[in-house]
């Protein structure tokens, strides 16, 4: 891991943070593409097993999830087979219904990820978890092999880091719990958990939230807080995250739409509450090398009160773990 100069890191907090991650921004990436794929969705989660048809609210709840990925840009290399190329990754069933899932040589846009989603019953607690897999090989062309490991990305692994590309992943979701499956948040009930936070949470680890080394390089090691610019710059200073590193630290404070949030990249949820992507939690992303253009605006006097340390935790709340493999 590698030390950062704070003091530098807590001038550019003056700076807005909108403006920030635009300066990041490349003008020639282009707009991330999110495609689910429910091959291995065996055990009804997202279809009717009986008749076969899709469960079109659930379906619909993913895509309004990944929407708030919309302002994503990158420049990621088509991942497409040709004579003499191939390539494979394996992760867990999607459903936990069989042996694990291996793909081969599958096709994938270029700037885009795909996502295997399926659901099953399990104990209770647990909402769910996402993962990009092991075991990713690929022979051929050097330019087919980049496309699979990097997605044509520079400087994506080891301790400086500063990028992060991916095939794409996998999400489980825990079929076991009363989810709320609504747009709408007036409808949230003290006893369900929200599908749309726990989706668009777990499509934040296959984005590179907490897994990526991009994201790992920026943790400081003598003081154990994620100090990457555009995070310093919305949070006031360095940020604390679990202890695992995986996550923003439980009860971290941020703004959504101009007001006060608890992250959503923290490790838990309470049920009969909705926590969408806060500016804390795009500037991670951006940290890690994407290109965010679109953030909600931090108001300036959150800023100063996390800033001061004054509101940056709460106690821990009753409530459901999304546990992320």
């Amino acid at each position: 891991m590698r030390d950062r100069d704070l003091t530098s890191q807590r001038r550019v907090a003056t700076m807005p943070l909108l403006a920030l991650l635009l300066a990041l921004a490349s003008p020639s990436a282009s707009a991330l593409q999110i495609e689910f794929d429910y091959t291995y969705d065996t055990r009804g989660f997202f279809t009717d097993l009986t008749t076969g048809a899709p469960r079109v609210d659930r379906r619909a709840l993913l895509d309004l999830a990944a929407a708030h990925y919309s302002g994503f840009a990158d420049t990621l290399s088509a991942i497409m087979p040709a004579e003499g190329d191939q390539w494979s990754v394996s992760f867990l069933h999607p459903s936990l219904g069989g042996p694990g899932v291996t793909l081969n040589n599958v096709a994938i846009e270029a700037d885009t990820l795909r996502i295997y989603v399926g659901g099953s019953p399990s104990a209770p607690g647990v909402l769910g978890f996402a993962g990009t897999g092991a075991n990713l090989q690929a022979t051929g062309s050097a330019a087919f092999v980049n496309a699979v490991m990097t997605r044509g990305q520079l400087n994506t692994t080891g301790p400086d880091a500063s990028d992060y590309a991916t095939w794409g992943g996998y999400i489980w979701f825990n079929a076991s719990n009363d989810w709320y499956f609504g747009a709408d948040a007036s409808g949230l009930s003290p006893g369900s958990p929200d599908f749309l936070t726990t989706a668009t949470h777990e499509i934040g680890h296959i984005l590179g939230f907490g897994e990526a080394d991009s994201w790992l390089a920026q943790i400081d090691a003598s003081t154990g807080l994620f100090i990457g610019v555009a995070s310093v710059a919305a949070y006031g200073g360095g940020v604390p995250v679990d202890r695992y590193g995986s996550h923003w630290a439980e009860g971290t404070i941020s703004v959504r739409d101009g007001l006060p949030q608890e992250t959503m990249m923290d490790p838990s949820t309470p049920f009969g509450e909705r926590q969408l992507p806060t500016a804390l939690d795009y500037a991670g992303f951006a940290d890690m090398g994407w290109q965010v253009s679109t953030v909600p605006e931090p108001g300036a006097a959150l800023m100063m009160l996390v800033g001061l340390g004054l509101i940056s935790r709460r106690v821990r709340r009753i409530g459901a773990i999304r546990s992320d493999l």
